[in-house]
């Protein structure tokens, strides 16, 4: 009975590794999503912003420079004008174009990466 009763004791394990993996997979997972959520939410609000400068480009004839500089729009990084054309003499097209970082601390050291954003307005 004792042979058994140590062979019982030597294959017990624990089950603290099984719970840091757990951890770390949902410290993961939670960074990743919010970094991406972050990323799509700002993709979007320059996708708006470009489709509203369009807009204003067609209605008022404002450049696109002249609507951002108007509405006073300081929120983003590094906003920028990438295009503002009529390509075909009543749509106009403007692309926004700004830097994004991830909001929280990673451990994986990531860039700033450009994001931009299109919009499209017809006049008519």
């Amino acid at each position: 009975m004792n042979k058994l009763r140590t062979a019982q004791l030597l294959e017990a394990g624990s089950i603290a590794p099984l719970g840091i993996g757990l951890g770390v997979v949902s410290l993961t997972t939670i960074l990743v999503l919010s970094a991406v959520s972050s990323l799509f939410v700002l993709e979007r609000r320059l996708t708006s912003m470009a489709e509203f400068a369009a807009l204003s480009g067609v209605r008022y004839n404002l450049s696109a420079e002249d609507f951002i500089r108007e509405g006073g729009v300081n929120v983003f990084q590094n906003l920028r004008v990438a295009a503002d054309s009529l390509p075909d003499g009543l749509t106009r097209e403007v692309t926004l174009c700004a830097m994004w970082k991830a909001p929280l601390p990673t451990f994986i050291r990531l860039s700033e990466v450009e994001i931009c954003g299109t919009g499209a307005a017809r006049a008519g």
